[in-house]
């Protein structure tokens, strides 16, 4: 993909007004009407921003992780979620940002007529495209709260107030919407979709065998995270993806490439270099973990630029106390890679998927054992030093390593400890995943800071509490909801999270 469309942040809204009234309720300056292609642009556009976005008010999934830590306001830090309405804000940018734009372009194109076979096919791709993205969507959407909103979501005339669906549930769903989306992908694999209305893969013909790698490693990433509850069902699904194709190398990435333009740069050059501000630093914990195994990684992850700050003994890098007010120049600070304003917006990469599979091997949802398990695992490690810049040399050397050689019991005790911490370095700035992954596999140990202890927070969160607004409007549902999963509280587990 070389361009973004030029993209309009809001959308005219249609109303009704009397047959005398007309003229004068009609603004020539804002669009009552626009195309299926802008809202679909809009609605990948959102969900890139939303899942990149270092705004403490949007996304918080770095310092869950202890990736990254704040500077002068630590309350993120310390699990405060209220104070900025964190939840509602990522509720509503998948709902009313994401998901309805879906919603509306799929209905437009519905609604469209086809003269010819060609057509046809076309439309079909770009059905099948959205879908895939209403998924995405939901499993984001689940995988951060728990049970949410699903079959009564898509019609807020009819279900104004919608129920909340059971998170199992919905994860089936998904994932039987995926394969008929991946189904439909390789059926018109000669044809497009929406052209350059993607700004993902394009939208061209060779898209869509990009779009069904990606469907078939997302199906993964729900089978690996279901495991531990259905082991059966997911190495079922697990096995049936793999064979139908995955993402096969870096160049298949599932990413965003931002503009230099106002309003499409990427949200990290937005918060880190236009605001000028320094909110953020390096997380000890993740510095001290990747210094200890000397990572390569490091010089491309942070910088000791002016002031340059002083270092323990033995040590490259420092960062700043986890749930603490840190002083800027007292710490590394992050890589200046951040501060490009085209530096892509990653939604799925080859390592994770490498390390889904070393997760899968070891589980047996999939033949081949901890043998398996280690070509995944040096596959993930190989594809994110290659993905940041390092060459395979320099991967081949890391492996050798005896704290990180999978066969050495120095480089964990666990294949949980192996895996997990290795994943966590990899998925440095994809928060989210990074927060996932230490959901799932416990590794690496991670403590809540003191200032979130005395407030009686005494585990690192594992889910959002539900919006504020939903608690207010929707309160009936979110009631039932909230009992369901066994309260809304953040350190209530997923329905995935077993162990």
């Amino acid at each position: 993909m070389k361009k973004i469309l030029l993209l309009i942040s809001f959308i005219g809204i249609m109303t009704s007004c009397s047959d005398d009234l007309t003229d004068k309720n009609v603004d020539p300056k804002k669009p009552t009407i626009t195309k299926a292609e802008y809202l679909f642009t809009n609605a990948q556009k959102k969900i890139v921003d939303q899942m990149v976005s270092t705004s403490v008010n949007n996304n918080v999934f770095r310092l869950f992780a202890q990736q990254w830590a704040e500077t002068t306001y630590p309350n993120e830090s310390q699990y405060d979620l209220t104070g900025r309405k964190i939840p509602d804000n990522h509720f509503n940018a998948f709902y009313r940002d994401v998901l309805f734009d879906l919603f509306e372009s799929k209905s437009m194109i519905e609604s469209q007529s086809t003269m010819t076979d060609s057509e046809a096919v076309i439309k079909e791709n770009k059905l099948a495209l959205i879908d895939v993205l209403e998924v995405y969507s939901y499993s984001i959407l689940v995988d951060t709260f728990g049970n949410i909103p699903y079959t009564q979501a898509g019609d807020i005339i009819k279900y104004p107030l919608p129920v909340y669906d059971d998170a199992k549930t919905i994860y089936k769903d998904l994932i039987a919407r995926l394969i008929k989306d991946e189904a439909v992908f390789k059926k018109n694999a000669s044809s497009p979709n929406f052209g350059s209305a993607d700004i993902i893969y394009s939208g061209n013909a060779a898209s869509n065998l990009k779009w069904a790698k990606f469907v078939n490693s997302l199906i993964i990433r729900l089978s690996v995270n279901i495991s531990d509850v259905e082991p059966d069902y997911a190495a079922v699904q697990l096995q049936a993806a793999l064979a139908n194709g995955v993402l096969s190398s870096n160049a298949d990435n599932t990413k965003l490439v931002y503009l230099t333009t106002t309003g499409n740069q990427n949200p990290l050059y937005t918060d880190l270099v236009a605001s000028n501000r320094t909110d953020f630093v390096p997380a000890e914990p993740f510095v001290a973990a990747m210094d200890a195994v000397g990572d390569p990684r490091m010089v491309k992850y942070f910088v000791n630029d002016t002031p340059i700050p002083v270092l323990p003994a033995g040590r490259t890098f420092i960062g700043g106390t986890y749930g603490e007010a840190n002083v800027y120049s007292s710490s590394s600070h992050l890589t200046k890679t951040f501060n490009s304003q085209t530096y892509p917006g990653t939604l799925f990469d080859y390592a994770e998927l490498q390390f889904l599979l070393a997760e899968a091997a070891e589980k047996n949802l999939i033949p081949g054992g901890s043998a398996q398990a280690k070509k995944y695992y040096d596959a993930g490690i190989t594809a994110s030093m290659l993905d940041w810049g390092l060459t395979a040399a320099d991967a081949t050397a890391y492996l050798a390593k005896p704290k990180v050689d999978y066969t050495n019991v120095q480089s964990g005790a666990t294949w949980k400890e192996k895996i997990g911490t290795q994943a966590w370095f990899a998925l440095y700035n994809r928060g989210f995943e990074a927060w996932t992954s230490y959901r799932r596999l416990d590794f690496p140990v991670l403590k809540a800071p003191t200032s979130a202890i005395n407030k009686n927070i005494l585990t690192v969160p594992v889910r959002y509490t539900y919006s504020g607004k939903e608690q207010s409007v929707n309160g009936t549902n979110y009631t039932k909801a909230a009992i369901a999963i066994g309260g809304d509280k953040m350190n209530t587990k997923l329905f995935w999270d077993k162990y």
